[in-house]
């Protein structure tokens, strides 16, 4: 018999309709609707795996006419079991809902905790490369490359294994104000915490555009689990990493070039389109 985890379960009240563009993205366009109640009767569950402490199963029982919708993180899943291993000893929250013809559910919160770290993620070499390590309490700060090529556009089929030129078109420096200054911190650590230290200005394309620090978080989404075999940069909610081309915006999945200790190389395009913006940065100084 599984051991049960959930700690409780209180509902998420949807005071706006502002979320971030990519929420409903994988999932039918439905209005919201207040059958919270038939989430509740699909008894939205955590059970901590008999063998493995790191994996949860999360559970929703079948109820008729429904669709379940589980979201976890940067993902959602419209299926009634989902497992998912979760690195680090801590307390989480995911949400459950549920659509119907009439529409979406409201969102119901199940908290669960890991009692023990799985070790390995300490020696993920991705994870490493990426934030410095399990040492590196404050994690490793990236900056856009000062090079010609920081930033620029490529066929969306090209792949950048030697760190090369071909591209359709690559920025100087000083073609985009507000981006030179930000620099961005990823953290090993149980929110995979992201910092996006911005001194007050951004770039959207090659404007300057004011914008608070903020921190998200981050997942590495490893090539097993992506659409194309290869690893993917994905940031929560406002995240995105400098400059955001206009095309992209509330976009957050980075396809990754290359990483390693001393270089990112990311791209981003809009789905449909026959072109990709690169992005490429270096450890800040």
């Amino acid at each position: 018999m599984k051991k049960v985890l959930i700690i409780s379960c209180s509902l998420l009240i949807l005071l706006s309709a502002c979320k971030p563009k990519s929420y409903m993205d994988d999932l039918p366009e439905l209005q919201p609707n207040t059958d919270t109640a038939a989430v509740l009767a699909m008894n939205p569950r955590a059970e901590l795996d008999a063998k493995d402490p790191n994996m949860v199963h999360l559970v929703m029982d079948e109820q008729d006419g429904w669709v379940p919708v589980w979201t976890v993180g940067t993902k959602r899943y419209t299926q009634q079991r989902v497992d998912r291993r979760f690195e680090f000893a801590g307390d989480y929250t995911v949400t459950a809902s549920a659509y119907n013809k009439n529409g979406m559910a409201p969102e119901v919160a199940v908290h669960f905790s890991i009692a023990v770290m799985d070790e390995s993620v300490c020696a993920n070499e991705q994870y490493t490369a990426l934030t410095g390590g399990c040492e590196a309490e404050n994690g490793k700060t990236w900056m856009l490359a000062e090079s010609t090529g920081y930033y620029g556009l490529i066929d969306i089929n090209t792949w950048l294994i030697e760190y090369l030129t071909d591209y359709w078109w690559a920025a100087e420096r000083g073609s985009h104000n507000g981006v030179y200054d930000d620099r961005l911190t990823f953290v090993l650590n149980a929110d995979k915490t992201f910092i996006h230290t911005t001194n007050g200005t951004s770039g959207v394309d090659s404007n300057e555009t004011p914008f608070d620090n903020y921190t998200e978080s981050w997942e590495l989404q490893p090539p097993a689990e992506s659409r194309d075999g290869r690893y993917h940069l994905i940031l929560t909610g406002d995240g995105f990493l400098p400059p955001i081309p206009s095309e992209c915006q509330g976009q957050h999945d980075y396809t990754v070039l290359v990483l390693n200790d001393t270089v990112l190389m990311t791209k981003i395009y809009k789905d449909g389109s026959n072109q990709a913006w690169v992005h490429k940065f270096v450890p800040a100084q």
